[in-house]
Formats: C-alpha cells, sequence, structure tokens
C-alpha cells in the first residue's frame, strides 16, 4: 500500500519533469504510464478520465493525478481509508507539480542574466514547435480512439 504511494508520487514525478508544454502534451506519457505500463485504467476509462480532468477547473495533469490516485486507493482494502485516499492523492499531485515549481524557480534566477544569449533564444524558438507537433500528435491520437 505505502508502494502505490511512492509509485503515484515517482509516475507523476516522471511525468511532469519529462513533459514540456502543458497538460495536453503530458496526456500521451499519462496514458503510457497509466494504461500501458502500470494498468491502472482500461483504455476507455483513460479517455473517460481525460473529458472529466479537461470539465474540471484547473490544470489536467493535476486533475488526472486526483483523479488516478483516488481510484487507485480505492481499489485498495485499507484500515484508514480517508487518510491513505488522501495521502496518494497528494504524492500524486506533488509529483506532478513539483517538476515545474523547480524548473520555474531556476528559470527566474537565471533567466535574467542569460535570456539574451543567442543560444537561449534559438532553444526558446525551437521548443515551440516541438510543442505544437506533441500537442497535434496527441489529438490525433486521441481522436482516433474516440
Amino acid at each position: 500500500m505505502r508502494n502505490n504511494i511512492v509509485q503515484l508520487f515517482l509516475t507523476y514525478l516522471k511525468i511532469g519533469t519529462f513533459t514540456i508544454g502543458g497538460g495536453y502534451v503530458m496526456l500521451a506519457l499519462i496514458q503510457r504510464e497509466v494504461v500501458d505500463k502500470h494498468h491502472w485504467l482500461e483504455e476507455q476509462e483513460f479517455l473517460n478520465m481525460i473529458a472529466l480532468a479537461q470539465a474540471a477547473p484547473g490544470l489536467i495533469a493535476v486533475n488526472s493525478a486526483i483523479f488516478i490516485a483516488w481510484r487507485i486507493s480505492r481499489n485498495e482494502a485499507h484500515r484508514h481509508q480517508r487518510l491513505y485516499s488522501a495521502a496518494c492523492v497528494a504524492a500524486a499531485v506533488l509529483g506532478a507539480v513539483l517538476p515545474s515549481i523547480v524548473i520555474i524557480l531556476l528559470i527566474a534566477v537565471f533567466f535574467t542574466s542569460y535570456k539574451s544569449l543567442p543560444v537561449i533564444e534559438a532553444m526558446f524558438k525551437g521548443v515551440r514547435p516541438t510543442v505544437v507537433a506533441l500537442i497535434a500528435a496527441t489529438a490525433i491520437r486521441l481522436a482516433r480512439k474516440i
């Protein structure tokens, strides 16, 4: 049971760390981790979860973390169910947002000093089309399944 809490944290830490560009870019990695690797949700449940995560206010990564963590905690028989569910949700949400917080803090510290360097400007120009391509690929993959 404690393993689920750690696994949720590490999974969403990975998702938050290795996806740049927002929640919709994360969907492909979330699907791979949640459906294909860990089998926490079935394919149709994942599509339903995306619809719920989009309809609810907030970030799609955080909303999906809450839904999946709650779902996993409900599948476990635990003596202190509410506390266990809260711990699962907290671990998943913390894993999802922690990389962004650290990256933003690092950028804020160093960006003002280095933003005018040609390498930094070129990097930001190169990231934009990559993010658009990742969003388009995710949208096409999901559209085919729907």
